[in-house]
């Protein structure tokens, strides 16, 4: 995991991330504190590159993807960022490198792991005190025609290969993923010979989806000014790799500052990527977690009320579903005034504050922010997987990107250049 940040105002943007890369898996990992994530494209562009989640694309490094779109782009600045993002992704797409069977496979044994992630965490009703084998047995069965059903229901990217072909490319690579989990589950019977036929129509699905992304993908920020422009703005897309020749791609955030009130439009920005609950405790007085937690307090509670009072017969059976009603406006008139708290308390100040900020102050708030996150994971019981030196880079429209701090794997004074 990482802590990244934007942080942008009339003023100008400025990206920063920290520097840990974890590499493995969730019971095999190590951490190093030496990774890259921020990249400019040479000093005649005013725009950043910013990378977390995923640090390679089909096998390839971002880090080589990105230098290698920077030499293809040249000194040629382009009107808008959203160029930008076009010419970036038309360059990936134009290497012969990324369609790579052996990648595309690796992708799809992952959709296949999400899967199995999801079965294995079926949640069931017991008929007896004690664990019964058979209620977990029939509960992921049950589970996986809904699966599949929901599956089919999502838009491809592009025509799907048949069931078959998938099956005859795939399958059996597939069975090795769901063999533990079924020898296990099933003690060795052949019910997932059964429903085996169900799991690679999922996984096809779940592959050929343009809203459907694995557990681990890429997220990319680009973000900056385009030639044409006089305001910053930031782009973020998730990437899960290439199917069938098109990478799969969604935007999942665009922050584009303005001196006007309009829609899809903002003075300011705070956007915080990968690991963000210090940055929305700071906008917004309360971390994520607590909020859901208090939710669910919430729920809780007014769930046994109801049950309270129904089972005392303190109001007619009639009446339930009419409290029940009651129960679910008034709920939701705490969670708006609870939103209005948060606004008024909160995040308009702060926001108010960033609106006016200077480039210099933008460029300190943004390295705090991922700095505080970092020191949270060390005095918490969690993995640090936020920490080393913290990059930042600057981008205003008259200086363009200039770098406020940034690490070097090398020694600047015995590598420079004649």
């Amino acid at each position: 995991m990482t802590a990244e940040i934007g942080v942008l105002n009339a003023n100008g943007l400025v990206l920063a991330a920290d520097s840990a890369l974890t590499m493995g898996n969730i019971e095999n990992f190590k951490i190093f504190n030496s990774g890259n994530k921020i990249f400019t494209l040479g000093s005649n562009h005013s725009v950043g590159i910013m990378i977390f989640g995923n640090i390679d694309f089909m096998g390839i490094p971002w880090e080589i993807i990105v230098k290698g779109f920077k030499n293809k782009i040249g000194d040629k600045s382009l009107d808008e960022v959203q160029d930008y993002c076009t010419e970036f992704f038309n360059y990936v797409a134009n290497m012969d490198e990324i369609y790579s069977p052996i990648q595309s496979e690796i992708l799809i044994l992952g959709y296949a792991e999400s899967l199995k992630s999801i079965l294995e965490n079926t949640t069931y009703e017991m008929t007896s005190e004690k664990f019964n084998l058979e209620d977990y047995q029939n509960a992921v069965q049950s589970k996986i025609p809904g699966l599949l059903k929901e599956s089919e229901k999502l838009k491809s990217i592009t025509k799907k290969i048949t069931v078959k072909a998938f099956t005859d490319a795939y399958g059996s690579k597939i069975d090795v993923v769901f063999q533990e989990l079924f020898d296990t589950i099933f003690l060795g019977t052949d019910i997932y010979n059964k429903i085996k036929l169900s799991l690679y129509k999922i996984i096809r699905n779940y592959f050929y989806s343009d809203s459907y992304f694995p557990e681990i993908y890429t997220g990319l920020v680009i973000a900056g000014f385009g030639e044409h422009e006089i305001f910053p703005s930031l782009y973020q897309f998730d990437i899960a790799g290439v199917v069938d020749r098109i990478i799969k791609k969604r935007l999942n955030v665009m922050s584009v500052v303005s001196n006007e009130d309009v829609e899809g439009k903002c003075s300011s920005a705070i956007v915080p990527f990968a690991q963000q609950d210090m940055v929305h405790l700071l906008i917004n007085g309360i971390s994520p977690d607590l909020q859901d937690d208090l939710a669910e307090i919430l729920k809780v509670s007014f769930d046994t009320f109801i049950k309270e009072v129904s089972t005392k017969q303190l109001v007619k059976k009639s009446k339930i579903d009419e409290i029940n009603k009651i129960r679910s406006d008034v709920e939701a008139s705490i969670f708006d005034a609870f939103d209005d708290v948060k606004k008024q308390r909160y995040t308009e100040p702060v926001l108010m504050i960033i609106d006016s900020m200077p480039k210099e102050e933008l460029a300190t708030l943004a390295e705090t922010l991922v700095n505080m996150t970092a020191f949270k994971r060390r005095i918490s019981l969690s993995v640090e997987t936020v920490g080393g030196p913290v990059d930042v880079l600057l981008i205003t429209k008259g200086d363009g990107p200039v770098w406020v701090k940034r690490k070097h794997y090398f020694d600047p004074d015995i590598n420079r250049k004649d």
